[in-house]
């Protein structure tokens, strides 16, 4: 019983400091009351009427992993990507991967139709998080899911048939981040080039900053600018990366060592 009563305190006093953290960041939220740095995102990431500082992304929250605070969402996949490198350390030598049986002929035959849904929900995801709630890292993450369950019901070994190895998992990563970094640096270059100011991460011309990329990419349904490439970049570089964590930590130790 005094393990229960220990228990139940230790529960009851995290629920009531995360209660008084909470409204000590957040606050009493007046009813229809919108906050200014809110107010300023909501009325500009997509509006036509003043394109100064638009996102051209329909989704503000979109527009702003990319575009307003896209410095911060680039530090936070570089975090990611040293974390994935770390990983890796602790296993050395090359790692092949052997057949196993998997499970049974039902569940290996549905298993390859849901990695197809899997993977378009992965892309649908990525490239539509303009409009709806979405991005690169949730369709990397559900990228990296398709092939979790082709681990699962099929084996390891299945994975390279499909041309995804751990080697060839990292190069695709690697690949994915080059494509975030490229687009990165290409506005310093044009500085550079041009003469005119640019800025590392520049989505759309500013007043004072006249480079930017198209608006729209050929339809008028995707829009941002670099948002959908970039997006597409951070979604194969978190579902490689997830997926070569978990081929790591699946495998045994002799598996390894070979």
């Amino acid at each position: 019983m005094k393990g229960w009563g220990a228990s139940a305190l230790g529960v009851l006093f995290i629920v009531l400091m995360s209660s008084i953290l909470t409204y000590a960041f957040l606050g009493y939220p007046e009813i229809g009351f919108v906050r200014p740095l809110g107010e300023f995102y909501l009325l500009n990431t997509y509006n036509f009427e003043n394109q100064n500082w638009w996102s051209a992304s329909p989704n503000a929250v979109t527009g702003l992993l990319w575009d307003y605070r896209g410095y911060d969402t680039l530090y936070e996949t570089m975090v990611f990507y040293v974390g994935i490198a770390a990983v890796a350390m602790f296993f050395e030598g090359h790692a092949k991967l052997r057949k196993t049986g998997g499970m049974t002929v039902i569940v290996r035959s549905t298993a390859r139709l849901v990695f197809v849904f899997i993977i378009t929900s992965a892309f649908a995801i990525t490239i539509f998080s303009i409009k709806t709630p979405g991005g690169g890292f949730q369709g990397g993450s559900i990228m990296a899911i398709a092939y979790i369950a082709i681990i699962v019901s099929l084996s390891r070994g299945f994975l390279p048939e499909m041309s995804i190895d751990v080697e060839k998992a990292h190069v695709a990563k690697i690949a994915g981040l080059a494509l975030i970094a490229g687009l990165t640096i290409v506005p310093v270059v044009y500085s550079l080039a041009s003469g005119s100011v640019a800025y590392a991460l520049q989505n759309l011309p500013k007043a004072w900053a006249p480079f930017g990329y198209p608006a729209f990419l050929g339809l008028t349904s995707l829009s941002g600018g670099l948002i959908i490439p970039i997006q597409l970049g951070e979604m194969v570089h978190v579902g490689m990366g997830f997926t070569i964590m978990f081929l790591l930590l699946t495998m045994k130790e002799k598996e390894v060592d070979d």
